[in-house]
Parts: C-alpha cells; sequence; structure tokens
C-alpha cells in the first residue's frame, strides 16, 4: 500500500512539474511576444539619396597680366561683368603715375581759364588743350587696358587643376584622376600691386555653364540622361540635370549640369557632394527587418487576426542604402500594406510565435 502512495505521489509531482514547465514555457513565450518590437509601416515621401565623391568643371577662362607694371583693378570679386567690360589697366615703371597727375592739373586750369570768361584767354586755352592732348598720347605708352573676352562671374582665386578638367576633355577622365586634384585655390591680389607678365590676374567664370562629374559602376542604374536631380553642397540643395552619360568600359561616368548659381561651387575642384536621384511615396524599413527567404527578401507581417508573424516578399522595386530599404507603395500594393505591422529585429524565435501586443 505504501509503495501504491509512493507512485502516486511521484506521478503527481511529474504531472505538476509538466504542468509547471508548460505554464513557464508559455509565459516565457508570452513575455518574449509582449516584449517583440514591432513597427507600424507608414507612408512617407522619400528623397533617394546616395553621396559620390565628383569633379566641378567650369567653364573658366584664366586672364593673365601679360604685361610687367602696376595693375589696377576696374571689377570686383564675385561681380557679373558683360563682354567687353574693362577689367584692369596696367601702368609701366610708375611713368602713368607721374603723367596722369599732369594730365589732370592741365584739366583743372583749362577748367578754371574757362570759367573765367576772359576772351584774351582763349588762345592760352587752345594751347593748353594741345598740350593735354600731347600728355594723354604719352599716357598710353605706358598704359594697358585689359578687356573682358566673355561675359561671366570674375573670380580673384584660381587653380592649377582647371587645364586637367576642361569641358572638352571630359569623354576621356576616368575616376583615377580623383586621386590627383585638390581643392587648392590660390588667391590672387585684388588691390593695385605689382604683376610680371605671367601672373595671373584673375579668372571669369561662365555661371551658365558649371557641372560636376561622378563615376558610376556598371552595375548601377540610378541615372539616366535628362534626369533631374538635386546636389547637396555643405547643407544646401541645388537644381541639377543629367547632361550626358559617357559609357567606359569599367564605369559610366556621369556629367551633372547645375542649374543654379553656387558661388561655393566656384571655388571648389572636387568634393564629397550628396545627390538626391529620385523621389518615391512609399516605405522606410530599417534594414534589419529584412530577411531572405526562397531566395527573396521581405519582412515579417504581423497577422491581426491570430498575431501570427507571416514572411511577405517586399517585391522587386525596392531600393536600399547602408540603413534601410525603401519600398515604393504604389508599385508593390499587392505586397506591403499601408499601416502593415513588423517584426523590427526578426529572429528565429519571434517570428515563430504570437506577438502579444
Amino acid at each position: 500500500m505504501a509503495k501504491k502512495k509512493k507512485k502516486k505521489i511521484k506521478f503527481t509531482n511529474l504531472f505538476l512539474l509538466i504542468v509547471l514547465l508548460y505554464i513557464l514555457v508559455q509565459v516565457v513565450i508570452w513575455t518574449i511576444g509582449y516584449f517583440t518590437k514591432t513597427m507600424v509601416l507608414e507612408e512617407e515621401n522619400i528623397e533617394l539619396q546616395i553621396k559620390k565623391k565628383a569633379i566641378v568643371v567650369m567653364d573658366e577662362i584664366i586672364i593673365k597680366a601679360n604685361e610687367d607694371g602696376i595693375i589696377k583693378y576696374n571689377v570686383e570679386d564675385g561681380e557679373k561683368i558683360k563682354n567687353d567690360k574693362s577689367l584692369f589697366t596696367i601702368s609701366q615703371s610708375g611713368q602713368n603715375e607721374e603723367i596722369s597727375q599732369k594730365i589732370d592739373d592741365l584739366k583743372n586750369e583749362i577748367n578754371d581759364l574757362e570759367k573765367s570768361k576772359n576772351s584774351m584767354n582763349s588762345n592760352i586755352i587752345l594751347n593748353k588743350k594741345e598740350e593735354l592732348k600731347i600728355l594723354e598720347n604719352q599716357k598710353q605708352k605706358y598704359y594697358t587696358e585689359n578687356i573682358s573676352p566673355t561675359s561671366g562671374i570674375v573670380s580673384f582665386e584660381y587653380d592649377n587643376d582647371y587645364e586637367k578638367v576642361k569641358l572638352d576633355k571630359l569623354d576621356d577622365i576616368n575616376s583615377n584622376i580623383l586621386d590627383s586634384l585638390e581643392n587648392n585655390f590660390i588667391k590672387i591680389n585684388s588691390n593695385s600691386h605689382k604683376v610680371s607678365s605671367s601672373e595671373v590676374a584673375l579668372r571669369i567664370i561662365n555661371p551658365n555653364e558649371t557641372y560636376i562629374c561622378i563615376f558610376q559602376d556598371k552595375d548601377k542604374n540610378h541615372f539616366k540622361e535628362a534626369q533631374d536631380l538635386k546636389i547637396i553642397s555643405n547643407g544646401q540643395a541645388i537644381k541639377a540635370k543629367i547632361d550626358k552619360i559617357y559609357e567606359k568600359k569599367d564605369e559610366d561616368v556621369i556629367v551633372i549640369k547645375i542649374m543654379e548659381q553656387n558661388a561655393i561651387i566656384y571655388n571648389t575642384r572636387v568634393q564629397e557632394f550628396g545627390i538626391i536621384y529620385r523621389k518615391i511615396q512609399g516605405f522606410k524599413i530599417p534594414i534589419e527587418s529584412v530577411v531572405e527567404k526562397n531566395k527573396k527578401l521581405g519582412v515579417y507581417v504581423i497577422d491581426e487576426e491570430n498575431k501570427m508573424p507571416k514572411f511577405v516578399n517586399i517585391g522587386e522595386d525596392y531600393y536600399k542604402d547602408a540603413k534601410y530599404y525603401y519600398v515604393d507603395y504604389n508599385k508593390n500594393k499587392e505586397s506591403l500594406n499601408l499601416y502593415d505591422r513588423i517584426l523590427l529585429y526578426p529572429n528565429f524565435i519571434n517570428k515563430n510565435i504570437k506577438v502579444s501586443r
């Protein structure tokens, strides 16, 4: 009789242990399901952006002094000028200053004589005017005026790399040139000073012909000709458009035209730019939420009736960066739905249990 009681107690204890283990497992599963992190898919206006190191290419002209002497500028940095604008003058050996002073003195003297209205001064005035002509002719011998050959924006900065990246050479360049370029712009003294004939006097930039040039791997297809873009430079968004794509053996050279004037770019030769290449309405899904199943990418969506996660393909029309998958809602309505709740961090356990909340 005692043995039967012991067996019954052992069986009861075993049964209770199994029940307790079952309850414990259910509590653990419920707890895991309760604290499983999820996110709700909401439609957003998404700007797809990549970052690319780019070369700045401009229609620019370097104007040299071409003579020794004292240079005096007639334009200012950043000034918009027209063709035939007087840029600067160069006086040789300081003789112009002396002649200029004589001319000013003579003009004042003639002016005083004319104001006196004395008929006896008429011959004197004629003689003075002849003397003035002689001085002005002498001044021309020591005075050179430089006229702008084109319209554009004046810059008192230049670099020695402008010859490497001219507009007519873009079809010959490749990404190897990036390592040889620097933002090493040289400032030009815009005050009057002595110059030699070989010195750069200023630079003229055509603001309507400014480009950035980037390089794209052959397996990428972010860009097409005439595509509208936005370029992010120093936190500022600038309108741009793809002007030309040169297809090379190992890469494509993308030439992007800047559609807005931007003074900062004028003194830049190479820089990393943000490029907004497309806008979509869709879902921004953390990269940790996307998994591969049966060679398809997808997320685990919570079935709100039974609270069980189910795998849903995100479709073929998506974009990806280091943090997110961007899914175009309008092109993937048959897969993901607005306000679907997905597992934020799917794993072997939480994708096989009910999500409690």
